[in-house]
């Protein structure tokens, strides 16, 4: 059975799909079917909106060139765009911005100054930035480039400019961000210590904010930097009213309510008043709540401390900076209430010395306990502690009673305080926290019981005995010993009974040694001890002690050879040598050992001449006032003037005494010692008691040939002539001789300035020479003519008459002839002498006829040259000899007849 071949598959695949039916009417729109994400053609009624347009390019349109000779930074940014940048969102941005304007002002100062208020003005916004490196380095610009610029102006840009600064830094105080809080407490402290100033107009806002932030654990717990930049702060604000009140300009630094934007110009008049006492008012109370606070901190600190076995320098600081506030709040309370109270209608301010007790003691009642706690530590730190503390009752001493506090007790703790000071090992943190304790003792003695006043005493001066002269509590300690030896400053007088009139002496024993040894280690101590020495000798002029002797060491000591080694007192300043001269007033019991080095001293080139006179003066007021010998000040007056060393110049001619000697200051000198001798009474009683000392001076100038001695001398003979001039002590030989000699050395200096040429000065010096003698000549006829007498012999060959000076000179016998008759001449042409002259004529006869001797052709040994000096100075000589009448009329013929063939 076969199968058909494909009939049946070919009828069925010949068939055709059935069409489907046309739908019936018009088609509206026509289906696409697109592919998933792709983009759609256009439709065709789409307008086309490309623009084509060519790219237009402009030459040097860099920022480079647009800046060139602008100030910018590393970066090339200006100032402008720098203080945009510093408002950006962005912190790193920020943070670059203020380190570019660090960088652009370090390298253009002159940026800063032309654009400081603009600077402050912008910067300001960041103090409450969010960002910590910016805000810190917003604090470096301000404080080492802003700030310094500032204070150099005060225009009322600048100070319109620190009115936004301070709002900005109040506001930044109550941010609810603790750093932002902190860090606005540091702004406060910047600008504090550098416009003092601008802090009374805030100054109640800010102590509500030190109060807000300080009554804040967190602060408190979290790190001891942070309190103690709110403190370091705090410290700065107290003192800028404590410096108010002390100065009684409280008035004008502390009211607040002022109007417009006067900052600096708080003036207060009489109708203002009401405002300034309702401002320190609520400042006071401020204050008072302040006190809880710190107290409470420090109660804190302490506690902590004690639980640990060191203690780190974060806690010490915080809580030597609580105490430093509480001591200024103190101060500034203390002041307010020695001040007259201010009234107010009816009622008077509450604040007054019972508000003291009531308030104030009682919460400071709290550091007695601690400052025990601390006695019992070893450290030095603890220490500082209980001085800072003490400080505090030594500023409430006044006030308080034994009711708050034992006085006894008080006075026995500062005691030991003043104990330990040798034992401290740390010399940097003594000298800077014990200054305020020392300068307390006067104030703490003269409220002390009579009981306690000993032991405080003692330890005071204990303590005082061993401050090195280098130490800075040296002058603490000497403002202490001066308040309490002089009552007129503190009122402390202490009585015969009483046992601190002991230490009188032992303070003031101790002051030559500070001064000797500060001359060399610390030269500012010595004003001060020497000011504190003047005013002691003051108020206690017969004061016996017996380390004052060594006061007479400030001038000079005597050696074992028996010269005098001069002291420091040359080279002191002037004020200093002014001191230590009037203090020689009122030691006068030092004088008999100090007169001999003082001597020295005034004879020294170095000492100026107002201090040689001053010496001078004040120990002629000493003779006066009957506490120097009148020995002793004739020896010194004497003395001064015949071993003053005179430097005359090269020629003693008035223009060289007058540029490069000390002749003038000489001249000073004698007129001043001349005066004082007039002043001492008979003339001829005071040669008589100082007739000694003169003739040994005399004698001594006339046989020191070093040095000349012609100026010397001539003071010396204007003593005898101011004083008596006809003495009788002047007829010896000595004396003859001594007055011989100095004329023929006055007539060989005439001699030198004739060769040099000084013909226009030889008379006046000659003259100025001669003068004392002229007036011994004309009241003593009888020293005149055993003058001429020397003189002869002189001019004959005696070489015993010989001075020192013209001993060096060894003059010939026509050199001799010509000064002696130089010496004559002279003393011809002056009238008054004539006839006492002429009682000596004898012995101008002599030179005359020795003269002709000499001219004889036939003696050996004289010149040509001589014998026109010769007889040129026979001339002169038989000239004078005509006036005085010396020959008849027969004796002159056969004389003159004699000479006309000499030569």
């Amino acid at each position: 059975m076969g199968r058909p071949k494909g009939g049946a598959a070919a009828s069925s695949s010949s068939k055709k799909p059935k069409a489907k039916p046309k739908q019936r009417g018009g088609v509206d729109f026509k289906k696409y079917k697109h592919k998933v994400g792709r983009k759609l053609p256009p439709p065709k009624n789409a307008t086309n909106t490309e623009i084509k347009s060519k790219s237009i390019v402009l030459p040097e349109q860099s920022m480079a060139s647009e800046r060139t000779g602008m100030a910018v930074n590393k970066r090339g940014l200006t100032l402008r765009e720098l203080l945009q940048q510093t408002g950006h969102y962005n912190a790193n941005v920020r943070r670059a911005a203020l380190n570019g304007i660090k960088d652009l002002v370090v390298k253009h100062p002159s940026e800063l100054k032309l654009h400081k208020v603009a600077i402050v003005e912008k910067l300001q916004e960041r103090i409450c930035d969010n960002d910590k490196v910016v805000r810190e380095s917003l604090f470096s610009i301000l404080q080492s480039f802003v700030f310094p610029s500032l204070k150099e102006d005060n225009a009322i840009s600048t100070r319109s400019t620190l009115f936004l600064l301070m709002a900005n830094i109040l506001n930044g105080m109550t941010h609810l961000s603790m750093d932002i809080q902190l860090m606005s407490f540091r702004f406060l402290e910047l600008v504090v210590i550098n416009f003092p100033s601008s802090f009374p107009r805030y100054a109640e806002q800010v102590f509500n904010n030190f109060l807000a932030v300080l009554s804040n654990d967190r602060i408190h717990l979290q790190d001891k930097s942070k309190l103690n930049s709110v403190l370091n702060g705090l410290g700065h604000c107290l003192s800028q009213v404590a410096f108010a009140t002390e100065n009684g300009d409280a008035s004008n630094r502390l009211v607040h309510n002022v109007s417009g934007r006067e900052l600096w110009k708080c003036t207060l008049d009489e109708d203002n008043s009401g405002s300034r006492a309702f401002a320190m008012s609520n400042i006071l109370t401020k204050l008072q709540n302040l006190i809880q606070i710190l107290v409470n901190s420090v109660e804190v600190s302490a506690s902590e401390l004690f639980a640990k076995s060191t203690i780190d320098a974060q806690s010490s600081e915080a809580l030597l900076s609580a105490l430093h506030c509480l001591d200024l709040i103190c101060k500034i309370c203390i002041q307010e209430v020695k001040k007259p109270q201010m009234k107010f209608g009816r009622s008077e301010t509450q604040f007054g010395p019972e508000w003291l007790k009531s308030s104030l003691l009682v919460y400071l009642k709290k550091l007695w306990g601690v400052n025990r706690s601390f006695h019992e530590k070893g450290d030095d730190r603890y220490y500082v502690f209980n001085l800072k503390i003490a400080e505090i009752f030594l500023c409430l001493s006044a006030c308080m009673d034994d009711s708050m506090f034992p006085a006894e007790e008080f006075c026995q703790f500062v005691s030991s305080l003043l104990s330990k000071v040798k034992a401290l090992r740390n010399k940097d943190i003594m000298e800077k926290h014990l200054s305020p304790l020392i300068i307390s003792i006067p104030d703490l003695v003269s409220n002390a019981p009579d009981d306690s006043k000993g032991y405080l005493l003692e330890a005071f001066t204990d303590a005082f005995r061993d401050c090195k002269v280098d130490c800075k509590l040296i002058l603490p300690y000497l403002d202490s010993v001066g308040k309490l030896l002089l009552p007129e400053k503190t009122g402390i007088l202490f009585t015969e009974n009483d046992s601190g009139l002991e230490y009188h002496g032992v303070w003031v024993d101790e002051l030559p040694g500070i001064l000797l040894q500060s001359i060399d280690k610390a030269p500012s101590v010595t004003k001060v001890v020497l000011e504190l020495l003047l005013r002691i000798g003051q108020y206690f002029p017969t004061i016996e002690c017996g380390n004052m002797h060594s006061f007479v060491k400030l001038f000079g000591v005597k050696s074992s050879s028996g010269t005098v080694e001069l002291g420091p007192f040359v080279n002191l300043p002037r004020d200093c040598q002014e001191l230590a001269i009037s203090c020689l007033y009122y030691f006068s019991n030092l004088l008999p050992d100090t007169m001999e080095p003082l001597a020295s001293c005034c004879l020294s080139d170095v000492l100026e001449p107002t201090i040689l006179f001053r010496v001078v003066e004040v120990l002629q007021s000493t003779y006066k006032a009957g506490n120097l010998h009148i020995t002793e000040q004739l020896s010194f007056l004497s003395l001064l003037m015949a071993r003053f060393r005179v430097h005359p110049g090269p020629f003693c001619t008035q223009e060289d005494s007058q540029t490069s000697s000390n002749l003038i200051t000489f001249k000073s000198l004698n007129h001043l010692i001349l005066t004082s001798l007039s002043d001492m009474g008979d003339g001829s009683l005071v040669l008589e008691l100082m007739w000694d000392n003169l003739s040994k001076e005399i004698v001594r100038v006339q046989n020191r040939a070093q040095i000349p001695s012609l100026h010397n001398m001539n003071g010396l003979f204007r003593i005898i002539v101011t004083l008596d001039a006809g003495t009788c002590k002047l007829m010896n030989e000595d004396v003859i001789k001594i007055i011989a000699g100095y004329l023929i050395d006055a007539a060989m200096d005439l001699s030198k300035t004739i060769e040099l040429g000084f013909q226009s000065d030889k008379t006046r010096v000659f003259q100025y020479f001669i003068k004392p003698c002229i007036i011994i000549f004309c009241q003593n006829e009888k020293v005149l003519c055993c003058t001429l007498e020397m003189l002869k012999s002189f001019a004959t060959g005696d070489d015993n008459v010989l001075s020192s000076v013209a001993k060096l000179k060894c003059p010939d016998l026509s050199h001799r002839i010509c000064l002696v008759t130089t010496i004559i001449v002279f003393l011809c042409n002056d009238c008054k002498l004539h006839k006492n002259l002429s009682l000596g004529k004898s012995a101008i006869k002599a030179i005359l006829q020795h003269t002709r001797h000499l001219m004889d052709s036939n003696v050996p040994d004289v010149t040509y040259e001589d014998k026109q000096k010769l007889r040129f100075a026979f001339e002169q000589l038989k000239s004078k000899a005509l006036q005085l009448n010396c020959w008849d009329k027969s004796e002159l013929e056969n004389f003159s007849s004699a000479t006309k063939c000499d030569v």
